[in-house]
């Protein structure tokens, strides 16, 4: 015991035990502080720097094209955030960093709201947002490598590709899918569609369906009518705006052109058929 009590008289004379010798909590955790805030700085400022990366370019510019609100021409860059116009009798080509293509119609907005493009095909992604209007889609690099980090949302529906060329209208939405295949989301419902085919949906509370050629050649509403269209009407009217708005000056491969004679040709064949569906809920459609 004495001896245990002369080691620690011997310790505390020696310093060891002084107060002066425990630092100050504050004083241990600056250096943990200024770990931190360096590592949120580098964090923020690369995600800065990747906001303000181009992440393609306008290809094409034709009539009234605006981006975020300000008149451009062809050869703009594209980044993050942006929004491009189209106005009437207008129409845009969009390239991005992977050789995907959007090409929109008249009248039309198309939001760039998340995309990456590097070596590293697992980072890479796609998130954009047809928000009115039309569209021709052509996917690149990323679709090819990581079809499930392509994302298109409209208003309606969410569009999925699996290497793919399609074109899209909205009013409701149609999609009519020239080379390979889409995946179409409304309602909790998801529906895949391939070369030839043509999707409907009637709005953001109603499922993806098919729309057979029939539905084409209805007699079109028009707003000085008294009566609402019926729904064979509605979808004839849609997709059929599709098919006569497609914007030009997009260069088909044989395969793709091959696809969109393919769905010509498969319209024709089943002209003579009836989608009963439709006729039940709507009587008064026409035949």
């Amino acid at each position: 015991m004495k001896n245990r009590l002369s080691l620690s008289l011997a310790l505390y004379n020696s310093g060891v035990f002084s107060m002066n010798r425990v630092k100050p909590v504050q004083q241990v955790l600056q250096p943990i502080k200024w770990a931190i805030a360096i590592w949120i700085g580098l964090t923020l400022s690369l995600a800065a720097r990747a906001a303000t990366e181009a992440v393609g370019s306008l290809a094409e510019a034709q009539g009234r094209v605006e981006i975020n609100g300000a008149a451009t021409q062809a050869g703009a860059e594209l980044r993050l955030g942006m929004r491009v116009v189209t106005g009437a009798e207008s129409r845009a080509v969009l390239k991005f960093a992977d050789g995907q293509i959007v090409a929109l119609k008249a009248e039309s907005v198309f939001w760039i709201k998340n995309y990456r493009y590097t070596n590293k095909p697992e980072e890479n992604r796609s998130a954009t947002e047809l928000l009115k209007g039309g569209m021709r889609f052509i996917s690149g690099a990323i679709a090819r490598d990581n079809p499930e980090a392509i994302r298109i949302d409209t208003p309606v529906a969410t569009i999925g590709v699996r290497g793919t060329e399609f074109s899209a209208v909205l009013g409701s939405l149609c999609l009519l899918v020239h080379q390979g295949t889409i995946l179409v989301t409304a309602a909790g419902k998801t529906l895949a569609a391939s070369a030839g085919q043509i999707v409907f949906v009637l709005d953001a509370d109603s499922p993806p369906f098919f729309v057979p050629a029939p539905e084409l050649r209805p007699h079109c509403y028009s707003p000085q009518q008294d009566d609402a269209p019926g729904t064979a009407t509605t979808v004839g009217c849609t997709c059929l705006a599709l098919l006569k708005s497609a914007p030009a000056g997009v260069v088909l491969t044989p395969t793709a052109e091959a696809g969109a004679a393919a769905a010509a040709a498969a319209a024709a064949a089943v002209g003579a058929v009836i989608v009963e569906k439709v006729r039940k809920e709507d009587p008064k459609a026409s035949h």
